[in-house]
Order: C-alpha cells, then structure tokens, then sequence
C-alpha cells in the first residue's frame, strides 16, 4: 500500500510531466500557427498576382504580392527558429515530440516555395 511519503513523489513526477508535455504541445501550436499565417500569406499574395491583374497597375501589384511573399518566408523561418528555440531546451527530456530536424525541413521547403513564387511574380503580373 502506498504510503504518503512514497505517493508524493510520483504524483510530483506525474504533475511534471504532464507540464512537460502540455509546454511541447503548446510549442508545436505556435509552430503550426506561425506555418499557418506563411501560408496565408503565400496564398493571398499568389491570388492577388492572379486575379487582380488588369485592374490595378502592376507596379502595386509586384509591390504588394512581393511583400506578402517575403512576409511568408520571414514566418516560416521565425516557426523553425520559435520551435528549435524551446525544443533544444526540452531535447534532453523524455518527452515525445516531433523531431528537429523534421520542422527545419518543412520550414526551408516553405521558404523555398515563397522564394520560386517571388522570382515567378516577374512573369505572373505582367
């Protein structure tokens, strides 16, 4: 039978780990949210490219889409760092979450994506 003194510290232990992995899960919240406004952004910008050529004058359009598309890229990186920030700290831990090097990947691909799109934006809204 439990005692207190032995139920303490796995109530204690049990407590630290459910902080643990309510930190990770919240970590790769943020992650997805800032993935989510990149993506928004990418979005928009390539719509505006899209449908709003011959109404207004393409200098406001390359302007506008080139800013939404480098907003996109700066967020996708910002979730990489934000993530590998607080995931370095935790690495030690025996928490599972997703790996490094997974959002690291995701996140330059992303970038990427933004990049082609800002160099296609030339030939898109002419």
């Amino acid at each position: 039978m439990n005692t207190p003194d032995t139920a303490a510290p796995k109530a204690d232990a049990n407590r630290t780990n459910l902080a643990l992995d309510r930190t990770v899960l919240a970590n790769e919240r943020t992650y997805a949210a800032w993935i989510r406004t990149g993506l928004a952004a990418l979005a928009t910008g390539l719509g505006i490219a899209k449908f709003m050529t011959g109404i207004l004058p393409v200098w406001s359009i390359r302007f506008v889409v080139a800013t939404l598309l480098v907003f996109s890229a700066v967020a996708f990186l910002v979730a990489a760092w934000r993530y590998g920030h607080l995931h370095i700290r935790v690495a030690h831990l025996e928490v599972d979450a997703v790996p490094l090097s997974i959002t690291r990947i995701l996140s330059l691909v992303l970038v990427c994506c933004s990049l082609v799109s800002l160099s296609c934006l030339w030939y898109i809204a002419t």
